[in-house]
């Protein structure tokens, strides 16, 4: 390959030159999953064929120790990985420097990020990606490095490139359709990336990473190293920090629709329930959260007309039989493109769907028919921050993708309602 000098190109350059050096001068990006003791990760992703880089540990116990990164492959991607030391108190590298918190005070959770594509037969809304206006989720990502979070979750559906029809609105996406690593980049990795190499995260799989859509990058790039198979229901993960747990449950592929009660589908769902209840009532930490990705508690507009359909039943009925220990103190999922909180004789649940993807909408008629126990908020782009008050308790500010805050919560006991200030 030859050699080009930049000293002998014109002073103006084509657009699609200057794309073809960023793209080719493109530096890994480092990331950290946290999951549970043993299994939280940090992962580099580079061009494929690049070397492997050196990524270094600062833990509590010792001074800095390189890891010993195994390389894997997605597609043109090159994939280096390893297991996190459960004692690892600073990952280090070429990217950035990422703290791992040992008591998260200030936690981003944002969820259905990516940009919407799929349209079949005509139907269904095509964003513009690249409008920051219309598909704003790179302009979210600045206003949360603004945050200074310890800690950002993300509660499903990263992937949404997964087909596009329409002759004229698709063509600019040719390149990033389908399942490979390359709508992955662009609609993650790429936009998330100042956050990837900044901050920890909690990866939540989402039903657009089950096992008939985007499993593998999620597999490769989003879970604990050793994890390339996929698995109709994963196993549960519980991210400790002292007494505080955060419990991930995965229910990417329970259906939204009724099942049988006394079908293997649902069997298999309570049992996994029942099982994370035992473990739970069992572990020493006094405060927990739940993150999900479908809800629990949850209205999406009803297809049918005005009015409102739950969402996901399945995971009610378990709940329902088998109720949350008081221990659980909140509940986020996401999969409903909007901000919803459900409360009642429950843990509050907050709905943080509306990161990116195309919204949800709830017209005037559909808002009257909203029972009791809901708040849907109005129709807006963005994610929470969940931050420690001075006695403990959890305030959640609501804020626009550019940072503003529309909505402030404060979160507080079963029963007692969420007090909301514009």
């Amino acid at each position: 390959m030859s050699i080009i000098s930049l000293k002998a190109l014109p002073a103006v350059l084509p657009i699609s030159f200057l794309l073809i050096i960023s793209a080719c001068a493109h530096k890994p990006t480092t990331y950290v999953g946290l999951a549970d003791e043993g299994t939280s990760f940090v992962k580099t992703v580079s061009s494929k064929g690049l070397d492997c880089e050196k990524v270094s540990i600062e833990s509590t116990s010792r001074d800095f120790s390189v890891l010993d990164l195994k390389k894997t492959t997605f597609d043109e991607a090159s994939i280096c990985e390893a297991t996190l030391p459960k004692d690892a108190a600073i990952v280090r590298s070429g990217s950035g420097e990422i703290t791992i918190p040992k008591n998260p005070r200030r936690i981003v959770i944002m969820g259905d990020t990516g940009c919407r594509l799929k349209n079949q037969n005509g139907k269904g809304p095509i964003q513009k990606c690249e409008d920051e206006k219309e598909w704003p989720f790179s302009r979210l990502v600045r206003a949360v490095e603004k945050e200074n979070a310890d800690l950002i979750i993300h509660v499903g559906d990263y992937h949404y490139r997964e087909a596009c029809t329409d002759p004229v609105k698709c063509k600019p996406y040719e390149g990033t359709l389908g399942y490979g690593f390359k709508p992955w980049e662009a609609d993650f990795l790429r936009p998330a990336e100042i956050l990837l190499n900044q901050k920890p995260f909690i990866f939540v799989r989402g039903n657009h990473e089950d096992c008939k859509r985007a499993y593998e990058g999620f597999n490769k790039l989003l879970s604990p190293v050793g994890e390339q198979t996929c698995v109709e229901d994963q196993g549960t993960r519980y991210t400790s920090f002292g007494n505080f747990l955060i419990v991930n449950f995965d229910n990417a592929t329970v259906d939204d629709k009724p099942l049988d009660s006394k079908s293997a589908a649902f069997k298999s769902l309570q049992d996994r329930y029942k099982k994370m209840i035992e473990t739970l009532k069992a572990r020493p930490e006094t405060e927990v959260w739940l993150i999900t990705h479908r809800p629990i508690w949850g209205l999406a507009p009803s297809w049918s007309g005005p009015g409102v359909a739950p969402v996901n039943i399945n995971m009610e009925a378990v709940v329902r039989a088998t109720p949350l220990p008081s221990k659980v103190k909140m509940v986020f999922a996401g999969h409903i493109h909007s901000f919803q909180i459900a409360q009642g004789n429950h843990p509050p649940e907050l709905i943080i769907g509306e990161s990116g993807t195309s919204l949800d909408i709830y017209d005037e008629a559909t808002r009257k028919v909203i029972p009791p126990g809901y708040t849907v908020f109005p129709s807006d782009h963005g994610y929470a921050l969940l931050e420690r008050d001075a006695s403990g308790k959890w305030i959640a500010a609501i804020k626009s993708f550019d940072g503003a805050t529309d909505f402030v919560c404060k979160v507080s006991e079963i029963g007692i309602p969420c007090d909301t200030i514009k």
